[in-house]
């Protein structure tokens, strides 16, 4: 296979993923969403109340509200993004119809709605954030706010649709409100965890035992370190640190370690909320 034969099976095989996400996302809303009698944020949520109320099919609406965001999104965001955010958007919308009427559990529990709603929400849209579209709406806002300032797409989510939280409040009533916040928060930490990856550790080790530290992490763990030099503020001596990055995984087992080859070293432990490299998340 050349490289020109490659790189179009790798695009197929993109706007194939943006696809399952989509139907994921659109299977999780009417599987779930609807037979709860839930609400939603953004545009899905907008579509959500004028199906509770006027009858209008969820799918339709959500293409068309989504139609002025597109033309934000082609302006703001790259045409590649733009391509596949359309594409998500159609089988997103298709599949919201097709899927109506589906109950693949009989929920009596709308918070057990609720939460799985939410996680294969947050699945299908982290699977489509993480191949470079979305699934419209709110989306295209938090993927511009994401670009310009660097926010979680999630929680970026979760704040711009507060004032859809108040219309369920006052259409479908505080409780029904307060369960579509729920799932809609986890919706918003299941992306983030989709989207970036499971947050990893960055360790750093200030060690008199630093050559035996460095030997049993490369062997142990698998994971590279860098050496730094200091030097101790009170007593001038030099001290030898270690920064590493590891998984929550294994940052039990790297703990282990130092303890027993160091029981005197100090060790700070700090969470780096995406890690991009060999071993961790490549996009």
């Amino acid at each position: 296979m050349n490289l020109r034969t490659w790189k179009l099976a790798k695009r197929i095989g993109k706007f194939l993923g943006i696809a399952l996400g989509a139907i994921i996302g659109a299977y999780s809303v009417q599987g779930f969403i609807v037979q709860a009698g839930l609400g939603g944020g953004g545009i899905g949520g907008i579509a959500l109340l004028l199906f509770y109320t006027l009858g209008f099919p969820i799918g339709i609406v959500n293409f068309i509200l989504n139609i002025p965001l597109f033309a934000l999104g082609w302006k703001e965001v790259n045409r590649i993004f733009v391509a596949k955010t359309f594409f998500g958007i159609i089988v997103y919308s298709l599949a919201l119809d097709f899927f109506k009427g589906i109950q693949p559990l009989q929920l009596n529990d709308v918070f057990l709605g609720a939460l799985y709603g939410g996680v294969l929400g947050g699945v299908g849209s982290g699977i489509v954030f993480r191949l470079g579209g979305s699934l419209g709406g709110t989306d295209i806002i938090a993927k511009i706010i994401q670009r310009r300032f660097g926010w979680a797409m999630g929680t970026t989510m979760l704040m711009i649709n507060a004032l859809i939280i108040l219309a369920s409040w006052a259409i479908l009533g505080p409780k029904i409100a307060l369960y579509t916040l729920v799932s809609m928060f986890t919706f918003s930490k299941t992306v983030d965890v989709i989207s970036s990856g499971l947050p990893a550790k960055s360790v750093t080790i200030i060690s008199n035992q630093s050559d035996q530290l460095i030997q049993r992490i490369l062997k142990e763990l698998g994971r590279g370190v860098t050496f730094l030099h200091g030097q101790g503020g009170y007593s001038s001596a030099e001290k030898n640190i270690i920064i590493c990055v590891v998984n929550i995984a294994e940052l039990g087992h790297l703990k282990r370690i130092v303890k027993e080859e160091d029981p005197h070293s100090f060790i700070i432990v700090q969470t780096a909320s995406e890690v991009v490299g060999e071993g961790f998340a490549v996009e």
